[in-house]
């Protein structure tokens, strides 16, 4: 766990039982021993200790974009605190009114670098809505952590 990081985006592998877990999920690190996440219907924002969240989880990607310096972490965070209170909806990846696992870690990369002044769109293919696969395929990030 010491080489995971604030910022850090954890992508799980996709489950074929479960039709919203379809496209994997995502969750993210908001301190050294908690994820953020949009988890499912009925739930808004969630926090889960990473040690508890990854024994639940047989195979997942950590990812940590190249530009995660002190500044766009001072920045990243406030954004985190901004974007709690939202529900759990399937919206396009602008829409900040309601988030989903994916579109949530997108808006917090997005956000931030528009406060800090440039431009970032961390999908992979640039459409409409953004999966966790379009985050793990995306030129922005290094992979850290893989387990097969």
């Amino acid at each position: 766990m010491d080489k995971i990081k604030i910022g850090d985006i954890v992508i799980t592998a996709k489950d074929w039982k479960s039709p919203l877990s379809w496209f994997g999920h995502s969750a993210i690190m908001i301190d050294k021993y908690r994820l953020g996440e949009y988890p499912e219907l009925g739930y808004g924002y969630y926090e889960t200790d990473i040690i508890l969240w990854l024994s639940k989880k047989k195979k997942f990607t950590v990812l940590r974009y190249k530009g995660f310096d002190e500044k766009f972490k001072k920045a990243f965070l406030k954004n985190v605190s901004n974007a709690k209170y939202k529900n759990y909806q399937i919206v396009s990846k602008t829409n900040n009114d309601a988030f989903y696992c994916s579109q949530y870690i997108w808006y917090l990369y997005w956000k931030t670098a528009k406060d800090l002044g440039y431009k970032l769109d961390i999908d992979f293919n640039g459409g409409y809505f953004v999966t966790p696969y379009d985050l793990l395929n995306s030129q922005y990030f290094d992979k850290v952590l893989f387990t097969p």
